[in-house]
């Protein structure tokens, strides 16, 4: 594993589960109540957290054995408790807010780039009043397509560059495999942060380690090349 980023970062994307907020309680114990309602084992929300990160789908076919046509209705059931319960029992990870301020100090664009659905992205961000640290926020589609993890990745980087961010140089900062092996798809380096879900060996092909948000910044070249990011809506 190299030990350093490029020596050049133009702008930076961020996974949202176990990366910036520490969801797992509410999300787990959707997960273990949505799979016994429909009929599968009984399980401990504490047995889940492997399944934070990756697409809700997945994760409900494999445990429910539920017929394929029956599957969009085992999602809504959880999408309908993890908006009602789940958000609010998840907070952000500590370091985070202060990580965040520093690098918007350093005039460095910020994105979210979640498998999670956008919109409920953007309720845990307002929630927890992290969605103004950001210029982007890029998640899946309401029917979930696009949930992968390139594609969530991709979108991020092209809706920062129509904002006018320099996107020649980008990195991401994620928790899981899916976010380093995402981001390798898509010839993006990746910061692996070490203190959310993910094994130790997840963090394979990431170009370094971080075991504190505060590290981060530290990890970060320090010539970055901040450029003005206008929102959306805004005019150049």
């Amino acid at each position: 594993m190299p030990a350093t980023l490029p020596a050049r970062v133009s702008c930076l994307l961020f996974d949202l589960d176990g990366t910036l907020v520490d969801s797992a309680p509410g999300i787990t114990r959707c997960l273990a109540e949505t799979i016994q309602h429909f009929g599968g084992p009984a399980v401990r929300p504490a047995a889940l957290v492997e399944f934070v990160g990756p697409p809700v789908t997945a994760t409900l076919r494999a445990f429910t054995g539920i017929p394929e046509g029956r599957l969009p209705d085992v999602v809504a059931h959880y999408r309908a408790r993890y908006l009602a319960e789940g958000i609010a029992q998840s907070a952000p990870f500590p370091e985070v807010p202060a990580l965040l301020d520093a690098l918007r100090a350093r005039e460095l664009p910020l994105a979210v780039a979640t498998s999670k659905r956008e919109s409920h992205a953007r309720a845990m961000l307002e929630r927890h009043r992290l969605d103004s640290r950001f210029a982007v926020i890029s998640g899946a589609a309401e029917d979930d397509t696009s949930a992968g993890k390139d594609a969530v990745i991709r979108s991020a980087i092209g809706r920062l560059a129509a904002l006018g961010a320099d996107v020649s140089a980008p990195a991401l900062v994620g928790d899981r495999s899916f976010d380093v092996q995402g981001a390798a798809a898509v010839g993006v380096p990746a910061v692996f942060a070490a203190w959310g879900y993910g094994a130790p060996e997840e963090s394979a092909g990431a170009a370094v380690i971080a075991h504190h948000p505060s590290e981060v910044a530290d990890l970060l070249p320090q010539s970055v090349a901040g450029s003005p990011v206008r929102k959306a809506g805004q005019h150049a």
